[in-house]
């Protein structure tokens, strides 16, 4: 978790993840989503500490960008 934090991971990609944080510990993603919810908790919570979206919080915020653009694009078409 610290290497991740730090942006000095080792193993993984360093994205602000559990599946990152899992494979940095060389754990399987579930060990944390299921198994160690206090490690996975205590991740979501340093990262939230440091005021930064996370990389599925940003491809979310894309995404639903894009859905708008389309929403009004087929307003548009209907009227």
């Amino acid at each position: 978790m610290y290497r991740i934090l730090s942006g000095q991971p080792e193993h993984s990609n360093g994205a602000l993840a559990v599946v990152a944080l899992a494979f940095e510990a060389g754990v399987p993603r579930n060990a944390l989503t299921q198994r160690h919810l206090d490690l996975k908790n205590e991740f979501h919570a340093k990262v939230e500490e440091r005021g930064q979206p996370t990389d599925a919080q940003i491809r979310l915020r894309k995404q639903v960008a894009r859905l708008k653009e389309l929403r009004e694009k087929d307003k548009v078409e209907l009227e």
